[in-house]
């Protein structure tokens, strides 16, 4: 008899944990008659979200999802009539962010198949239709998030209106589904917002989005080639400066350029003189085209050449600080050259050094002072000078360029 009566109790134990649960729903749907806020009827069902007996019960995040979009008309109508109260706009993001959240978990959930194999759904209807009437809604606490600012809600509501507009089941309730190009700009906007919270990955993800969203413009490639840079990945922004090239190429060199280092630091000579040449032919006024194509030359070992450039960069901007250090580094290596075959016999080297070499160094401080004058900020012009002052003897100007340097 006490076996059975332990059995009998177990039993009752177990019948009473579901209505347990499912009271935790009531007590919910109770909160929402009475009017309390979508946060507090989410901490009253909570429990029933991790419980096996309600946790896949559509009906338990379909009841604070739509609370929390209630709340959100409500808001909405106050701002409409300048009567949002403190913190409204705040509480308008999050509703929005919140209801998606629940109601993305209760989609799923809410087929039944009956008895007899008929398909069933209690809340889909207006879940969809819910979600699809609040779509632009979505742009709107974007832009609120972006202003307050709470940079990662604004992407993520603009992630929400991208994953909306790709949502066959939603999408086919809208009015009309959002064009690629406008896609593209909410992808624009979230890699803005992204880039704002410091999160390089998601920037160059969303930037890098726009432009394979009809975003074709200068500032979404300009941005994406930005953030691959950053983030060291030169195949993804070589990618897009080649893209760039061909639609802005003409007005802005800067593609190119990126090209052309990229080109260098693989070691693909043939190809970077073919940028350069291209380059040159988009913008025969830039000299620093030609600057970057005597250093090209350089590296072939053409040093005649490569000082024809520099020439030709100077000629178009004669204060171009990196031609003129260029310019001085191409004589002050001559010099090293020349020096390196001066004769050994004391008459004759003293000669051959006065004659040869001090014109050589001479010319190339020149240079290297000028560019030193445009710009303090490379230490290479001073190296240089440095050398090239020691090589001609000359004390005064080796201690100011120590003095420089420290």
């Amino acid at each position: 008899m006490k076996k059975l009566i332990l059995a009998t109790a177990g039993i009752l134990m177990g019948a009473l944990v579901l209505p347990a649960q499912q009271q935790v729903v009531k007590s919910a749907e109770r909160l929402v008659k009475e009017g309390a806020t979508p946060a507090k009827v989410l901490e009253a069902i909570t429990p029933a979200f991790s419980d096996p007996a309600t946790a896949k019960d559509a009906n338990t995040y379909f009841i604070p999802g739509k609370a929390f979009f209630d709340e959100y008309d409500q808001l909405l109508g106050l701002q409409q009539f300048n009567k949002l109260p403190e913190g409204g706009e705040a509480a308008m993001v999050d509703d929005l962010l919140q209801g998606y959240g629940l109601f993305m978990k209760a989609l799923p959930l809410d087929t039944v198949v009956d008895a007899k194999g008929k398909v069933k759904t209690k809340h889909s209807k207006k879940i969809i239709s819910t979600l699809a009437g609040h779509m632009s809604d979505y742009d709107r606490v974007a832009i609120i998030a972006f202003n307050l600012p709470e940079y990662n809600k604004a992407y993520d509501a603009w992630q929400v209106y991208i994953d909306m507009a790709q949502n066959p089941a939603i999408a086919s309730k809208l009015p009309q589904v959002p064009a690629d190009s406008v896609i593209g700009k909410m992808y624009y906007n979230m890699g803005v917002a992204a880039y704002q919270a410091g999160n390089m990955e998601n920037a160059l993800k969303s930037f890098t989005g726009s432009v394979r969203h009809d975003n074709k413009t200068k500032d979404a490639y300009d941005n994406a080639i930005q953030c691959a840079a950053n983030l060291n990945n030169n195949e993804l922004a070589f990618e897009l400066s080649r893209e760039a090239e061909t639609l802005f190429g003409k007005e802005d060199p800067k593609y190119q350029v990126f090209m052309i280092n990229y080109y260098l630091n693989n070691k693909e000579f043939d190809k970077a003189f073919t940028a350069i040449d291209q380059a040159i032919a988009n913008n025969p006024g830039n000299a620093q085209f030609y600057v970057v194509k005597g250093i090209l030359y350089d590296n072939d070992g053409k040093a005649d050449e490569a000082r024809k450039m520099f020439e030709k960069a100077l000629e178009l901007e004669p204060e171009n600080a990196f031609a003129l250090y260029n310019m001085g580094r191409s004589i002050c290596e001559e010099a090293y050259r020349v020096s390196d075959a001066a004769p050994t016999t004391p008459a004759e080297s003293e000669k051959y050094y006065n004659e040869k070499i001090v014109p050589l160094f001479k010319k190339a401080a020149d240079y290297l002072e000028r560019s030193w004058n445009i710009n303090s900020e490379n230490p290479d012009v001073l190296n240089y000078l440095e050398n090239v002052y020691y090589n001609l003897h000359d004390e005064k100007m080796l201690n100011d360029v120590k003095a420089r340097k420290q």
